[in-house]
């Protein structure tokens, strides 16, 4: 299944520990894949050299702490229309798929689980020290969705759960289900697989965003500037 994939290319090596010539033949390679995957013709070997070696600089500059897997996984979700419609395979494109697979709540799940085995063997954090860790991401992501930030790049699925727990987003059932039949037939772009179970997993994240889009649109038309934590 998809976690479990993620899970095991999560553990990989690092892309800041390859060295330049072997992450170039890396991402000559994803590249070739993925514009398979999409059934776009691939650029002649001049122009594919010249995305190589800047997806690999961009790389090594921005996100070197990915592993070369997750970098994979990322470029198959975009291409299944995971991150949104694309009008070609560019570095725009390869960019905004980066940018919105770092933030995801998919990964986040993943970076916590890892911390959470790392920090096993260490003494509890105070319950009042994770609620303040909490508040500050939520009132995070509020504000920067006021200041204009894609509200799928702020951990939409997580941040309408916790609002939920703690009462301040209350959906009724109804609400839910008109949610989710907003996108239940939505499926990744072109003709690429992808199993029920992953696919209903998208359905719900989306559903989240919607409703707790229409929850912050509220408070802002409202004038309020922080969550009323």
């Amino acid at each position: 299944m998809l976690l479990e994939r993620a899970s095991r290319v999560f553990k990989e090596q690092r892309i800041e520990s390859y060295t330049t010539d072997v992450l170039l033949t890396r991402v000559s390679m994803l590249l070739r894949q993925t514009y398979v995957l999409v059934g776009f013709q691939t650029p002649d070997e001049n122009d594919l050299a010249i995305i190589t070696a800047k997806l690999t600089s961009d790389l090594f500059e921005s996100y070197r702490y990915l592993t070369c897997g997750e970098v994979s996984l990322c470029f198959e979700l975009g291409a299944k229309g995971e991150y949104g419609e694309f009008m070609g395979l560019n570095m725009r494109t390869f960019t905004r798929w980066l940018k919105a697979y770092k933030t995801s709540d998919f990964r986040y799940r993943l970076v916590v689980d890892r911390e959470q085995k790392r920090q096993a063997a260490l003494p509890p954090v105070s319950e009042a020290y994770n609620r303040e860790r909490e508040e500050q991401m939520l009132q995070n992501a509020f504000r920067h969705y006021r200041a204009g930030y894609p509200i799928d790049q702020l951990l939409p699925a997580r941040v309408y759960r916790i609002l939920q727990d703690r009462g301040l987003i209350a959906d009724s059932p109804a609400d839910k289900r008109s949610a989710m039949r907003q996108f239940e037939r939505w499926k990744p772009s072109g003709m690429l697989p992808m199993d029920e179970e992953t696919r209903l997993h998208f359905v719900k994240t989306k559903a989240m965003t919607a409703l707790l889009k229409r929850y912050f649109d509220k408070l802002i038309a409202a004038d309020v500037h922080k969550l009323p934590l």
